[in-house]
């Protein structure tokens, strides 16, 4: 008797099959929320095709994760579970994904990994009490309960997602010997294919955002890099002859970054999000974060003020304009003035620093306050994309090697800025030109 499935048609990866707890885990209310999260929070605002949700990226990484945990001959048990965490990895993120992270972050005090692992073990609920009594609907079972319907333990999975234990891998127990090396067995392929250089969620990403924005940068060729994957010692790794498709990817990774996730224009729009949620209370973001985009959007434009406006010129796209930007080849090389730009940088990088210089700058201009926006990108990179410069994949030949002790391009992309500029100045249209003339000065004091 065949397993009850039903199939998915993915327009990146094609025919996907979902059974068991994929299936059950499909119908909750906490996977299909995703539905209504563009992947690419504003990035529509610049590629009008990108209008793709976390909720096929997580089918898609799902299906990756799925597919890496085949390439190397992995048990059945685990190849479910990481489909599974693939599947969850993204249920913690707020409106707009990424856009508003920091905001969360620094406010709420937590990130959407950690909210993720709430969820999962259900230690939060996105709905407040009595909610689906009042709408008349089933709510159906929560995702611990399907978790543990399927014999998987919430807390493991929440663990693999969030990345704890990655410093002592499991099992730790059993001292082996394979050619005359004595070792400790470990599963750390488990961890490596949720999160690491070479994992479901950037080779979903790549793929799918590429497709969407239309930007042929992200091509990669997941074929070659499933079918050279191996296991070492407890460690996922490419083998020689899968060299190529990995550079390839890591290219594909810092082409996208520069061209895409950090387009000046994209930037902007979510510089100018930032600034609207800024307006709002704790208690605002807290309900912020439980719904939609289109939720958000008007939630914000209905608080009036300086948030209102934002959020009316988003919904319009009535944009802030660029009026000053420092390119990020001035912070490379070591010279007086370089390491002078890199101290500007980093003082900057300090929001209270950057909102000082914003002020000085509205008042002698008169602006009203709140409409000039320094952006200096590092501090969010960092929070929301820790593995953009990651090129430790190991390379299983003769030995297992480092990636980029090995490639020449792995190492220049090391140095490569990922993002062509590293501090941008905006305001409404009709400030740029005044601003622009005074932001060097006032942002810059001192060059």
């Amino acid at each position: 008797m065949m397993s009850e499935h039903k199939i998915i048609n993915d327009p990146v990866h094609g025919t996907i099959k979902i059974s068991g707890p994929m299936l059950d885990l499909a119908s909750t209310p906490e996977i299909n929320r995703l539905n209504q999260i563009r992947q690419l929070g504003l990035a529509y605002l610049v590629f009008p095709g990108a209008h793709h949700t976390r909720y096929e990226h997580s089918f898609g990484v799902g299906h990756v994760a799925g597919l890496l945990a085949n390439g190397l001959g992995l048990e059945d048990k685990e190849v479910q579970f990481v489909k599974v965490a693939g599947l969850l990895h993204d249920l913690g993120h707020g409106p707009f994904s990424h856009t508003m992270e920091k905001i969360f972050h620094d406010r709420i005090g937590k990130d959407h990994m950690e909210i993720t692992g709430d969820i999962i073990t259900g230690k939060i609920d996105q709905w407040e009490e009595g909610f689906w009594e009042k709408q008349g609907v089933d709510r159906g079972p929560t995702i611990p309960e399907l978790l543990e319907k399927w014999e998987m333990d919430p807390k493991e999975i929440s663990a693999l997602i969030c990345q704890e234990n990655t410093q002592t891998p499991h099992g730790q127990e059993t001292l082996k010997i394979q050619d005359d090396q004595a070792y400790f067995s470990n599963k750390q392929y488990l961890f490596q294919i949720i999160h690491s250089a070479l994992d479901a969620d950037q080779l979903d990403f790549l793929l799918r955002d590429s497709h969407y924005t239309g930007v042929a940068y992200g091509i990669i060729d997941l074929d070659r890099i499933i079918t050279t994957i191996t296991l070492f010692h407890g460690e996922l790794m490419v083998e020689k002859r899968g060299i190529s498709s990995l550079e390839g990817m890591l290219v594909a990774r810092s082409l996208m970054y520069s061209s895409v996730y950090f387009h000046k224009t994209a930037r902007i729009a979510e510089s100018m999000l930032c600034r609207a949620g800024e307006q709002l209370t704790n208690e605002d973001l807290q309900e912020v974060w439980k719904m939609s985009d289109g939720e958000a959007l008007k939630y914000m434009r209905d608080r009036g003020g300086l948030c209102g406006e934002i959020a009316t010129r988003l919904r319009y796209r009535k944009l802030f304009k660029s009026a000053f930007r420092l390119e990020s080849e001035n912070l490379v090389g070591e010279n007086d003035k370089a390491d002078r730009y890199r101290d500007i940088i980093k003082e900057l990088a300090d929001e209270k620093n950057a909102r000082r210089k914003e002020r000085e700058i509205e008042r002698k201009l008169s602006i009203p306050e709140g409409r000039v926006i320094i952006d200096v990108p590092d501090p969010s990179l960092t929070l929301s994309e820790p593995r953009l410069k990651r090129t430790d994949v190991k390379v299983m030949g003769e030995r297992p090697e480092i990636l980029s002790r090995i490639s020449s391009l792995a190492r220049a992309l090391q140095v490569r800025p990922p993002i062509p500029w590293c501090l941008m100045v905006s305001c409404p249209e009709k400030y740029r030109d005044e601003v622009g003339k005074i932001s060097r000065s006032v942002v810059m004091e001192g060059l």
